[in-house]
Parts: structure tokens; sequence; C-alpha cells
């Protein structure tokens, strides 16, 4: 009999990423057809008061998650800096 693993994701975590709160509600591994293990991860980013939409991001580990995040958070900064806050919404 051959032994499993199984791995188990909790959540929602959430940790601060460049100033601003990231919630992971989700994740989902899948394999690709080339035999690879990726991860679509649901993620929300609140920042000055403001809350993104749900969004997810297709990685393969936590390098690339962090990569993918600081960039949205980059983004979701520029966004409220300019005023431009019509994608998100005010935070409790």
């Amino acid at each position: 009999m051959a032994l499993e693993t199984i791995d188990v994701y909790v959540t929602p975590l959430s940790l601060n990423v460049d100033g601003a709160k990231v919630t992971i509600i989700g994740v989902v591994p899948y394999d690709t057809p080339d035999g690879e293990r990726r991860y679509i991860v649901s993620c929300q980013v609140e920042w000055r008061g403001w809350r993104s939409p749900v969004f997810q991001l297709d990685v393969a580990d936590n390098r690339e998650l962090s990569i993918k995040l600081r960039a949205e958070i980059a983004r979701m900064k520029i966004f409220v800096l300019s005023g431009y806050t019509h994608p998100f919404a005010k935070a409790r």
C-alpha cells in the first residue's frame, strides 16, 4: 500500500505585504497537462481604507505569489493615489 500525502491549506489567511493587508481567501491546486503543479489563489487587498474586489492569481510557488501580489498592490496604490477608486470599496 502506497503512502499518500495530503496538502492542507487553512484559509482565510491575512498577512501584510508592502504596507497592505492581504487576505488569502482560498487556494486550489491543479496540475497542468505537462504535469506541473500550480495553484489558483483567491486574494483581496486592503490599503488606506480601500478594499479590492476578490481576484485570482495563478502561481507555481510562494515566490511567484509574492511577486504577483506586489504587482497587484502597486497597481492598487497607483489607482488610489491618482484618485481612481472606482474598482475599490471603502473598507469597514
